[in-house]
Order: structure tokens, then sequence, then C-alpha cells
């Protein structure tokens, strides 16, 4: 048992209705952290969160979706990158479960769309420019999550302060989660005022109690000091990692694995054992070697870096592995329970909104 504080009113945005949650932030699928534990304690303290499928067999995303639905009854979804082996599988096994909201990325999900909406869910596709945002509504979004330049991992060439509005203007009608820059309560009344409904907030979620994130690595990530500590300046940009554009945690490793791509049998023979690894058979592999090979190089490429990034995020191993952090890592200082995150965020929104209104109200000269 324990004790149960005072919660902030519930905030209504276009989100927040859509969603049917009570405040306007999102938990990203993020391999290996984004677990039933931290979705459902997101969701439980008023935001949505979303389960990783990405390191998931069938039976594993079967299992997880049952597992968030027994520690929640609160609105959660399921993430699923549709460029990389057994992500349409993991989708189906979603829509059988009928998960409430699917976020999909790096494919087109009209398939899906047509499916989740039968039974009322919602489609939350992950873009980073106007086209793909285009292209997702056409193939039946109900709202889009835009990744800045700022966010960890695959975020865009566009910094969320230029995304969010130009995103915003040219699709009015469609709510906007922003991603990338957004860890605290001015950060998500700045998104709001940006005309985005909702932020995503990996970095921060993933340095809460209830993360599955390394120890070693909450720490790193939480120490502001500027000697020797993780300020917004700590942070690598660049594709020779895992062949997609990925912003990851400064270290040794990440700055030699960033220094030039992989060569192609070192990438096919890791690739091939990160798909041993995660029960892809090799039949599944390889025709998408022959036939798409630019496609599939940049899937090896990404299964490749599959150890790296366990080794930081699962073992610990800051020295060998390679984590995927975002610039806000600059505004993450402490290690909360998610819950009263949430609130303080919440609080800290609103203030910061009052303040902002203030600052523009006509006052007497």
């Amino acid at each position: 048992w324990h004790q149960k504080t005072m919660s902030v009113p519930a905030i209504r945005t276009r989100i927040t209705s859509l969603f049917g949650c009570k405040y306007p932030l999102v938990l990203p699928g993020m391999s290996w952290i984004s677990d039933p534990t931290l979705v459902s304690a997101v969701s439980n303290a008023g935001g949505v969160g979303i389960l990783a499928t990405g390191p998931l067999s069938v039976d594993e995303t079967r299992n997880a979706i049952r597992t968030i639905r027994s520690k929640t009854d609160k609105p959660f979804g399921i993430g699923t990158t549709l460029l990389m082996p057994g992500a349409e599988a993991n989708a189906k096994v979603a829509i059988e479960e009928q998960v409430p909201i699917i976020n999909i990325s790096l494919g087109k999900g009209d398939w899906i769309a047509e499916r989740v909406h039968d039974y009322n869910g919602k489609i939350l596709a992950t873009v980073t420019n106007a086209r793909h945002a285009q292209s997702a509504i056409d193939s039946g979004a109900d709202a889009l999550m835009l990744t800045g330049h700022e966010a960890a991992a695959h975020g865009g060439d566009v910094t969320s302060l230029v995304l969010i509005p130009s995103i915003s203007k040219r699709f009015p009608d469609v709510p906007i989660v922003a991603a990338g820059g957004f860890a605290d309560g001015r950060t998500l009344s700045a998104a709001i005022a940006l005309g985005a409904d909702a932020v995503a907030m990996g970095s921060r979620f993933a340095t809460t109690k209830e993360s599955s994130l390394a120890h070693q690595m909450k720490e790193i990530i939480a120490n502001p000091d500027i000697n020797g500590g993780s300020t917004e300046s700590d942070t690598l940009y660049g594709k020779n990692f895992d062949g997609i554009p990925a912003r990851v945690l400064t270290s040794g490793e990440s700055s030699r694995l960033n220094k030039k791509p992989a060569p192609l049998p070192l990438v096919v023979y890791r690739a091939f054992n990160a798909a041993k690894k995660m029960n892809i058979p090799l039949y599944k592999v390889i025709p998408g070697l022959i036939t798409q090979f630019d496609k599939m190089y940049m899937v090896a490429q990404f299964g490749a870096a599959t150890e790296s990034l366990m080794k930081a995020t699962v073992d610990g191993n800051f020295d060998e592995g390679v984590q995927f952090i975002g610039q806000c890592q600059g505004l993450i200082e402490d290690i909360p329970t998610v819950d009263a995150l949430v609130q303080r965020i919440i609080l800290e929104a609103i203030e910061t909104s009052s303040q902002t209104f203030e600052t523009f109200a006509e006052k007497e000269i």
C-alpha cells in the first residue's frame, strides 16, 4: 500500500481527447526500456505508454500486451517499425489483442489502420518531415508523432522548434505529439504554444525508477556536472552507427563506431547473429538482402548495432556500449518515480503557461 498524493487536474488537448488519457505525455516505444512495467506506470500516471516490440517475438509481444492489461486499465499502445523483420507479425498480434493505439514508423501502415479502425483503435504515425506526414495521413493516421533533430535515436534533420509549427500549420486538423527536446514542464508548455497537442519524453521517462534502463546509464544521464556529467552537448548524431541517422550518448565507443560505416561482410555477419538472438529465421533475412539491397543493408546495419545498444541499455556497460539519448539529457538531473515526474511536469507546465500569458496580457503602462 502506498499513499496517493493529490493529483493535478486533467489537461485537455486533442491528443488527450483522442487517446482518452489525462495528461498530454507519451512514453515512446524504446527497445529494452519501454516494457510492460514502464508502459503501465506511465499510463497509470495519466500519460500514454507505448510498448517497444522491436526485440520481441510474436509470443513475447502477446504476453507483454496481456501483462500491461493486468497492470493498468488505462490507454496504452504498441510501437512497430515496419522496416524491421518481425514487425508486421507483431502488428497483427496487437490487432488481434485490440490494442487501443498502434504507433507505426518507417513504412506504409494503411492495412494496419484499416483493421485498427474496425475496433475503434487509433493510429499514431511517427514522421520527420511534411512529405512523410502527408503519406501517413493518406494511409489512415489519426495523429502524428513529429520527431525533431534533438531526439534520441532516429530524429529528423529539422529541429522541433521549426518542425512543430510548420507541420501543424500545414495539417491543422491532425493532432500532433512532439518528440525531441522535451523533458520538463517548460518544454511541454513550449510544445503546446508551437502547435503540438502532447509531447513524447523518451529520454526523460527512461531515467525514472520504474525504467529497466541499466542503473549505471541512468546515473550517467542524470549527472548534470559540466565536467564529466551529461549535458545537452554530450551527444553524437550520425548514420554510421546503425545505417539510419541517429543520436547517441557521446562515449569512446560511440565516437569510434560513428567515424566510418562497418564493412559489408561484418554487417551481414553481425545482422545474422542479431537475427539468431531475436529468433528471426534466416530465410526471412536473406531474400531481402538480395532483392532490396539498400533497404536490407540498412536493416542489417541496424541489426548489427543491436549488440552495442544492448551492452549499454541492458548491461550498463558505458565503455563498450552505445546508448540512444536526446539532447534533452541536459534537462535531466534526477531519477524520480514516474508518477512524481508526471505531476511535477504538469504543475510546471501550468505555471510556465500562466507566466507566458502574463507576459503578453495587456497591462496599464
